[in-house]
């Protein structure tokens, strides 16, 4: 799934082409067709293929694609597909700001004390020994996206926390892919945003929030 998923979001398959049968796809890449089929379903879920029973699979546009979804992020990150990581951060920029400020204004001191224990997870998962090109298995990214879950629960907004989780996954995978080794960084930037909850100060939440949305587009432009 993820090498025909790497080549369409590459531009191997442009959006309207038509795949080989799954028997084909079986044979050039010396996997049965139970696997095939699913790699297939797999893409269909995320609206990356059309499948049309007795005709054949074909990609979807790119509007169509679910982008925030981890698989599709790795793979837009794995191809540089910049342009996607470009409206990634623009929906960081948009989404998470002012929902850190509304964490701030809604949180308890039960939840500011979870955020502290998930930032020392973060600090934590920065110690130990790790492998480039992990992407969702990085115990960084892993303890990051625990972060940002719970600073999207003190919002006590139900779909706002949906809506965000995604948003920050992708992220999280971004700058693993983007600014590897920049730990320390994160580091003291999620502690800002703990400080500001801590303090209920949801103007200082919504600034290190855009802080770290302006260090994202640095990222991007290094990449570019």
């Amino acid at each position: 799934m993820h090498e025909l998923l790497d080549e369409i979001v590459g531009g191997q398959y442009a959006p309207g082409a038509r795949l080989p049968s799954e028997d084909g796809m079986s044979r050039e890449r010396n996997a049965n067709k139970t696997r095939v089929r699913a790699a297939v379903e797999d893409l269909r879920k995320v609206g990356i293929l059309d499948v049309r029973h007795g005709v054949g699979q074909f990609v979807r546009p790119v509007d169509d694609w679910n982008v925030l979804d981890a698989a599709v992020v790795s793979a837009i990150l794995a191809v540089r597909r910049l342009d996607l990581v470009r409206e990634i951060i623009d929906c960081q920029a948009v989404l998470e700001p002012p929902a850190a400020a509304l964490a701030a204004e809604r949180a308890t001191d039960e939840s500011a004390a979870g955020l502290v224990d998930r930032h020392k997870a973060v600090v934590d998962a920065a110690g130990r020994t790790r492998r480039r090109g992990l992407g969702l298995d990085d115990p960084v990214v892993q303890a990051e996206i625990e972060f940002h879950k719970a600073l999207a629960g003190m919002t006590a907004n139900r779909p706002l926390q949906r809506m965000l989780t995604p948003v920050t996954t992708a992220i999280a995978l971004t700058r693993h892919e983007l600014a590897p080794g920049d730990d320390k960084a994160l580091i003291r930037a999620l502690r800002r945003t703990v400080k500001a909850i801590e303090a209920r100060d949801g103007a200082a939440a919504r600034k290190s929030v855009e802080a770290r949305v302006a260090a994202a587009r640095r990222w991007l432009k290094r990449a570019g």
